[in-house]
């Protein structure tokens, strides 16, 4: 009755990308390595050890996925499910009520810092993407009980609500500064021009069905009575995105009017640019509060994208509908795809399609550390919340960092939140070559990974003593 690729799309609306890797939008681990450019993401307050020129692209990429109930083997079970998806009982039974998935992806195509007398300047432009989904667990008591129909029953129910999905992609510029006020506090600051590339979001409120039929619907006897029943949708999908967007058809309603209907996704690469523009903010300052105790804070993506009403389409449908069935309709409910577009009569909606703005998913972050042997070694701290939707996600972050020469650099991170106290993350610089993960899992199946790769060459001054500053 479902298609295997319909059942495996509507599941992974979000969840394909944990393939990828968590809620953190920078590597935490790299958080007190001098020599790591990677730690004025996480802290424009903080200095590194010297300047640097990022490879471009391969410099600085970043990603990670966080689901607060589906872990890498659940997703390879998916894949590998074929018709059995939703009468899959162990899976089923992991599922809470509101399941969420949350997934990032930064790249710098360019950066660069440099020392100029007291402050450091770094330079960067780069790609940010913010994923987040909600599937509620009423949609697979749904499909579950789609799924194993049985004509013997001649009912059909269902009712799905508060499901969601969104998509931010944009491009960065961002210049930033750091400075000692003195010879216990720097602070910092990065100013970033935002381009939007696209948005997209789909909020399904309610969709319910509530049909009968007739047990032996192929003998023509069978159709005495009335059958058919209800159908309940409240909807919207929104997109913003220059060159492409919701595509609508016209379409007749029970009474004959027109209306346009959605039937797709249009998208004209040769179109394609910016659909939207803003300005974002980063944080940052350290202090020394003793000899060997070091406190820190940032506050990251603080910010805006104002999305244009000339590259926004909407699409939504508030309704209650009466469904006659009889014997020459009845194979269209028994086989077809009860949440395709079809099915929610989604109509375009002119009046939404104005221009709107989308905040960024904000970070703070507040660390503390304390160093040994000459600030070659270093035990720490980190509590982060990442403010993304549709709920905020916390993490707290034990490090050990080793960092005897600014070409070598090493950290070991604890996270036990995320992981459930399962996993630990690693970091190295050698030389230009910099990689780490925070979620390096114990077991079979993290809910949370994520990695970092970075490569770029010296520039520069290297950074001030103390005497200098």
């Amino acid at each position: 009755m479902w298609t295997s690729t319909l059942k495996k799309g509507l599941f992974l609306i979000g969840g394909l990308f944990l393939g990828g890797a968590v809620h953190a939008q920078y590597l935490r681990t790299s958080y007190f390595m001098e020599g790591a450019s990677s730690r004025l993401q996480l802290n424009p307050g903080l200095q590194p050890s010297g300047g640097y020129f990022n490879i471009p692209v391969l410099g600085s990429f970043n990603i990670g996925a966080y689901s607060d109930v589906l872990g890498m083997s659940d997703i390879v079970g998916v894949l590998d499910s074929g018709s059995d998806l939703f009468t899959n009982d162990d899976l089923y039974g992991r599922l809470k009520a509101d399941n969420r998935l949350n997934v990032n992806l930064n790249t710098d195509i360019l950066s660069f810092g440099w020392y100029k007398g007291k402050g450091f300047w770094s330079v960067n432009v780069g790609l940010r993407t913010d994923i987040g989904a909600s599937i509620p667990k009423n949609m697979f008591d749904y499909l579950r009980d789609a799924d194993q129909f049985d004509l013997s029953r001649g009912t059909l129910q269902g009712n799905i609500t508060d499901m969601n999905f969104k998509v931010n992609a944009y491009a960065e510029v961002g210049l930033g500064y750091s400075r000692p006020v003195n010879d216990k506090l720097t602070v910092g600051g990065r100013v970033k021009v935002l381009l939007g590339v696209a948005h997209a979001e789909m909020q399904v409120d309610e969709f319910a069905v509530d049909m009968n039929i007739p047990q032996n619907p192929d003998d023509p006897n069978s159709w005495n009575g009335t059958y058919g029943g209800s159908t309940t949708a409240c909807a919207h999908i929104m997109t913003s995105i220059k060159g492409g967007g919701l595509s609508f058809a016209d379409s007749y309603d029970s009474n004959g009017n027109a209306i346009r209907q959605i039937d797709g996704f249009d998208f004209d690469g040769g179109g394609f640019g910016i659909a939207g523009t803003g300005f974002g903010v980063d944080l940052g300052a350290s202090y020394k509060l003793l000899d060997n105790l070091n406190l820190s804070a940032a506050v990251l993506d603080l910010g805006f994208i104002k999305w244009n009403s000339s590259n926004t389409t909407v699409a939504s449908v508030n309704e209650n509908a009466d469904v006659k069935i009889d014997q020459s309709n009845y194979q269209e409910y028994l086989n077809g795809d009860f949440l395709n577009l079809e099915r929610f009569n989604l109509a375009e909606d002119k009046e939404a399609a104005s221009s709107y703005k989308t905040k960024l998913s904000s970070t703070l972050l507040l660390a503390g550390e304390y160093t040994f042997w000459d600030n070659k070694l270093s035990v720490g701290a980190m509590y982060g919340v990442h403010f993304v939707q549709p709920k905020a996600l916390n993490e707290l972050t034990f490090l050990a960092t080793i960092r005897p020469k600014s070409w070598f650099n090493a950290a070991l991170s604890y996270s036990p939140i995320q992981a459930g106290g399962k996993s630990f993350g690693l970091a190295l610089k050698l030389g230009g070559l910099f990689i780490g993960t925070d979620y390096m899992y114990f077991g079979s199946n993290s809910k949370a990974v994520n990695g970092f790769i970075g490569l770029s060459i010296p520039l520069g001054k290297n950074k001030p003593t103390d005497d200098a500053i």
